[in-house]
């Protein structure tokens, strides 16, 4: 079951990166890396930030730096390291589209996007947990979806 929620696709979206092989097709997991990113930090976003005047915007975009940004602002500093966002961000555009931005990914990168990827779920989950939030589907257990 995935659970309707930013969390929760991100999981679910992590569970299935998780059971490939690491193999030639580095573009769509790069790419699942970036999107699974976005999810878990838009999940804190949709929660936690409602009285931030960006976090609507923010949750229209793809920009991790963007979305880490809001964060930082409304006090939740997941200590991300910027670099890693910044390459791991342009994969939404670069690594499923042609055109004038396209990069060939390699190995290496992937690695990188996923050692991101876990870095964000650990902390993300980590974040929740402190707050008493469902680690299933990431709301409050008094809303828990799971039930």
């Amino acid at each position: 079951m995935v659970a309707n929620s930013y969390y929760g696709f991100a999981k679910n979206e992590l569970k299935y990166l998780q059971s490939k092989p690491v193999d030639n097709f580095y573009h769509p997991m790069c790419g699942q890396c970036q999107q699974i990113c976005e999810k878990f930090l838009k999940h804190l976003i949709y929660l936690f930030c409602s009285d931030n005047k960006d976090a609507e915007s923010a949750l229209r975009s793809h920009s991790l730096i963007k979305l880490n940004s809001v964060l930082k602002d409304s006090g939740i500093d997941l200590e991300l390291d910027r670099k890693s966002l910044s390459i791991v961000k342009d994969y939404y555009f670069t690594a499923r589209y042609p055109g004038d931005e396209f990069i060939e990914l390699t190995r290496s990168d992937y690695i990188e996007a996923k050692l991101l990827t876990d870095e964000i779920y650990e902390k993300v989950t980590h974040y929740l947990q402190q707050k008493g939030y469902c680690l299933e589907c990431g709301f409050p257990k008094s809303d828990c979806l799971c039930r």
